[in-house]
């Protein structure tokens, strides 16, 4: 029995210093990581997550900039249809009533 204790401690320190434990996860997600584990990196768990990893930082900075370009679109977009508004707004025709009652709108009569 001793022996099976110091070969526990042994792989108890080996573990603590060279490893990583990790509890607590979701049987799908943990069956997703373990399947891409033994197929893609020979069963090298760590090699897994660091890929992992990685692949969630890109996401992260791919979406950030994605978002920003799509911001960037938005205005350009909204500020030429302000722009298209703008021109297709026709200046207010001032109207003048004459004397005899004749209304004059931007230099024609109108009775």
């Amino acid at each position: 029995m001793n022996e099976f204790q110091d070969k526990i401690k042994e792989i108890h320190e080996k573990v603590k210093s060279n490893g990583i434990v990790i509890n607590r996860i979701p049987k799908k997600t943990k069956d997703e990581f373990v399947a891409i584990a033994n197929e893609e990196f020979s069963e090298d768990y760590g090699m897994c997550l660091k890929w992992c990893i990685e692949q969630a930082l890109e996401y992260q900075s791919i979406k950030i900039t994605f978002f920003e370009n799509i911001d960037m679109k938005l205005n350009d977009i909204l500020e030429k249809v302000s722009q298209n508004e703008q021109k297709e707004k026709k200046p207010e025709v001032k109207s003048i009533r004459m004397i005899s009652g004749r209304i004059v709108k931007g230099g024609k009569e109108n009775e």
